[in-house]
């Protein structure tokens, strides 16, 4: 069966309750600090990952008594702990979505990581000031539930064409060096025939 992988990481001072929705199909990964939320809301845990350096012992025992699989990394290790998730989902599991809940505010150099690891991995990431994901050539009919969207191109993007929002592009060739399409606004369609799109849904704090 397919699952919907939803993954809470960290820092732990996020308030998702606008943004998750239990679903049947859902399996649940606390990535260090974010698995503080799921206790937060009481969830049982399918899998949690990380080498739990933010977490105290009276927080861990809670976690091993509700969670089904603990995946404990060493301190120095090469990847960071939302990666090593990504990665063993990636290869381990049959699914079909993955969200990412966090990831996005606190250090830059991990946000920076986190959108490297969009375009490898295909996840949304977002908290409750932004939707973050990555589109591949083809027509996509995007829904902007934020202020603002922006554009920017992972992979050079050719003949990128937006159509509906406030500004709209025609034919255009989007460079990885290019920030022509920030803040724009609306929804509508997006369609282009080569490279990588990563969309950014932001408002205002």
């Amino acid at each position: 069966m397919f699952k919907k992988i939803k993954i809470f990481a960290g820092p732990n001072n996020y308030d998702f309750r606008k943004l998750y929705f239990e679903e049947a199909d859902e399996f649940l990964v606390g990535v260090d600090s974010g698995l503080e939320y799921l206790l937060d809301i009481d969830k049982q845990i399918d899998l949690a990952i990380g080498d739990f350096d933010s977490i105290n012992q009276d927080i861990f025992i809670k976690i091993k008594r509700k969670c089904n699989q603990i995946i404990k990394l060493e301190k120095n290790k090469n990847m960071t702990d939302l990666a090593f998730a990504l990665e063993y989902i990636y290869n381990n599991m049959a699914y079909d979505s993955i969200q990412v809940f966090g990831g996005i505010s606190g250090r830059i150099d991990h946000l920076l990581a986190n959108l490297n690891l969009i375009a490898k991995y295909n996840f949304s990431l977002r908290d409750n000031n932004h939707i973050i994901f990555v589109l591949g050539k083809g027509k996509h009919e995007i829904k902007n539930y934020k202020k603002y969207i922006s554009f920017f191109a992972t992979e050079d993007v050719y003949g990128l064409t937006l159509t509906g929002f406030k500004f709209d592009l025609d034919s255009y060739y989007l460079s990885t060096n290019d920030s022509l399409c920030v803040s724009n606004e609306g929804s509508g369609l997006v369609e282009f025939n080569k490279g990588k799109l990563l969309v950014v849904m932001s408002d205002d704090r």
